[in-house]
């Protein structure tokens, strides 16, 4: 579907839900444009005002946004994008016991490598691109952070909803407006010269960001996947602890003046959430429902193991295939939102192009669009106007 023509005045960024049109023949196009459709059935359910006041007034752009008649069209779309997209990654056979598995998984994260990422860019002579690229590509879920997760608390299930509860208003900053996680990430952008306003750079996500986005709120969106949303607290909790903090020791060492304290941050509070997640979550729900409880558990927790890992390899890999282009410039030169350019991947038609500039993420263009085939097949690039 497409959500206007583009030659719409562009909304508010926080109301700016327009689609791309896929291209027959292009089918890591196609799964973009159906994550894209999927994230904006997503969105629909926030609660979204932008930071200043449209020139044209809010109530138009809002009731616009919100319009019963377009909630409902992407609602309707969402059960079979969900099928098609999501359930296929939920591997549910790596067994029940749950306390076997969070202890081999913990002593896995706890015993890996530095984070690839990171230790990459220490020798890149581009660095500052190449993070502005992951905070772009991060951003889709931590410019709202734990409004998904807020959707897994509603309702009545016990003494494991109170422990998320307070899970939960840790990463709103318990009240205090500065202290938000969400807050705290706007500041890292900021840092680098980026825009923070939720959406404004949505025609620069990749498919695998947009995947990552989608899964989270496929889990958190649907009630009956409970348990399975535990598995992702579980296994992101804990997996925030060794992230974050080579973010938070690569800031400090190469962009000191940035405001790092979301990664700092979260090194901190995630070990804690992580000793909440399995004492007063995941063993009371197992010791009071069962095995059945554990497998959907460990069901999440792998789904969030594979997406955060496809994420990860494609967001280096995009990083790599840019340093080794021939002709490129570094960093984003015009407002990809105001038109956004076409869409393009690796596997798109690319000779007609041939010449003309692509944007790639926030890192820079390709001064020759062919050199895109070089890239992994989840990226997006957008032919400049």
């Amino acid at each position: 579907m497409n959500a206007g023509p583009i030659s719409e005045p562009t909304p508010p960024a926080v109301y700016d839900s327009r689609v791309d049109v896929a291209v027959e023949g292009d089918a890591a196009l196609a799964l973009y444009v159906k994550h894209q459709t999927l994230m904006r059935a997503y969105q629909a359910r926030y609660v979204l005002l932008p930071s200043a006041a449209p020139g044209g007034g809010l109530r138009g752009p809002m009731q616009r946004h919100y319009d019963p008649a377009r909630v409902q069209a992407l609602d309707a779309l969402r059960p079979g994008l969900e099928a098609e997209l999501i359930a296929p990654m939920l591997d549910e056979g790596r067994g029940s016991d749950a306390g076997a598995y969070i202890v081999a998984m913990l002593a896995d994260i706890r015993g890996g490598p530095e984070n690839p990422f990171t230790a990459w860019l220490a020798a890149a002579p581009h660095r500052d691109d190449h993070y502005r690229n992951f905070l772009v590509q991060s951003s889709p879920d931590l410019l709202a952070e734990a409004s998904a997760s807020a959707l897994g608390v509603v309702g009545e299930f016990g003494e494991p909803q109170s422990a998320l509860f307070r899970i939960l208003i840790d990463e709103f900053g318990y009240g205090a407006h500065g202290k938000k996680h969400s807050i705290l990430y706007r500041a890292a952008m900021r840092g680098f010269g980026l825009d923070d306003e939720y959406n404004g750079y949505w025609p620069l996500f990749d498919t695998e960001a947009v995947r990552l986005h989608n899964v989270i709120h496929w889990l958190f969106q649907n009630p009956g996947n409970v348990f399975r949303q535990i598995g992702f607290l579980l296994y992101a909790e804990a997996a925030y602890q060794r992230s974050t903090h080579s973010h938070y020791r690569y800031l400090t060492r190469f962009n000191p003046n940035v405001d790092a304290r979301y990664f700092g941050e979260h090194a901190h509070i995630d070990v804690h959430h992580s000793r909440m997640i399995v004492d007063e979550v995941v063993s009371p729900l197992v010791t009071r429902f069962g095995a059945e409880v554990g497998a959907e558990v460990i069901a999440g927790a792998e789904l969030t193991r594979t997406v955060f890992a496809k994420a990860g390899d494609h967001l280096l890999g995009v990083s790599r295939a840019f340093e080794a282009a021939a002709g490129v410039s570094w960093g984003i030169d015009h407002d990809v939102r105001d038109p956004p350019g076409r869409a393009v991947t690796p596997s798109s038609d690319l000779e007609p192009l041939a010449g003309r500039r692509v944007q790639v993420g926030a890192i820079g263009a390709l001064n020759d669009a062919r050199d895109l085939a070089a890239f992994p097949p989840a990226t997006i690039g957008r032919v400049i106007p």
